[in-house]
């Protein structure tokens, strides 16, 4: 490689699930932002602290109504814990504010064909 050529000094960075929820949190208490609110719910999600997720999604459409992703995993939650009229809810608000088909079409596979946790590898 030449001297004057150009290089990248980006590095990808991989959280365990409890550095992002930790990284999420801080930026949360920095600015309570929707979109903080999906990332920590996200964080939550994937270490499968259901119950944590579930109050991180519900802020974030507390702040923005229009967040699809949230509803998106607000309603997954709610069907694995047997609420399938808020399971529901979470799917039609998907099915309104997104734009994305793809998203879209997931959600409609899969909400109302989860019946509990273990549909969603958790404890």
């Amino acid at each position: 490689m030449s001297s004057d050529s150009k290089t990248s000094n980006a590095t990808l960075t991989v959280l365990l699930p409890e550095q992002a929820i930790e990284k999420y949190k801080d930026q949360v208490k920095a600015n309570a932002t929707a979109a903080n609110y999906l990332e920590l719910g996200a964080a939550y999600y994937i270490a499968h602290r259901w119950e944590d997720a579930l109050l991180a999604l519900e802020q974030a459409i507390g702040l923005d109504p229009k967040q699809p992703f949230a509803h998106y995993y607000l309603g997954v939650l709610y069907a694995a814990l047997g609420q399938r009229d808020k399971a529901s809810a979470a799917l039609a608000q998907v099915l309104q504010v997104s734009s994305n088909p793809m998203l879209k079409e997931q959600a409609k596979a899969r909400i109302p064909n989860i019946k509990s946790i273990a549909d969603l590898g958790g404890k």
